[in-house]
């Protein structure tokens, strides 16, 4: 799978991505990898199940910021309403808006996951 094809499954055009990395597929491709290896998602996993709202607020606000660098709009979006909902005090709708997350998160790491075995 290229770079693209990955952009592609996750329904971003990479366009505005490449311009931040200089247009180098292979640098973007470089730093995207290392996507797998951040720790950032257990660690609002397991803020999340211990209802730890400070801790959950750190990671979700992390990788909302990481998965904006990238692209990776849906993480981004999801991640974003979580700090939005810490901030309002609205602590009974994280644990939906995680379980979303969630699933696009394990989505895009498969991806991901695919994009670097062929790379």
């Amino acid at each position: 799978m290229t770079l693209r094809e990955f952009y592609d499954k996750i329904g971003v055009d990479p366009t505005n991505v490449l311009q931040r990395f200089g247009g180098s597929e292979a640098m973007l491709g470089k730093f995207v990898k290392k996507f797998l290896a951040d720790g950032t998602f257990v660690q609002l996993t397991e803020a999340v199940a211990k209802s730890d709202w400070e801790g959950t607020f750190r990671a979700a606000h992390t990788l909302k910021g990481l998965s904006g660098n990238f692209d990776f709009l849906k993480i981004h979006e999801l991640s974003s309403k979580i700090v939005e909902r810490y901030r309002a005090g609205d602590f009974d709708a994280i644990a939906p808006l995680f379980d979303e997350l969630k699933v696009r998160y394990e989505e895009t790491v498969n991806y991901l996951t695919e994009f670097c075995g062929q790379n």
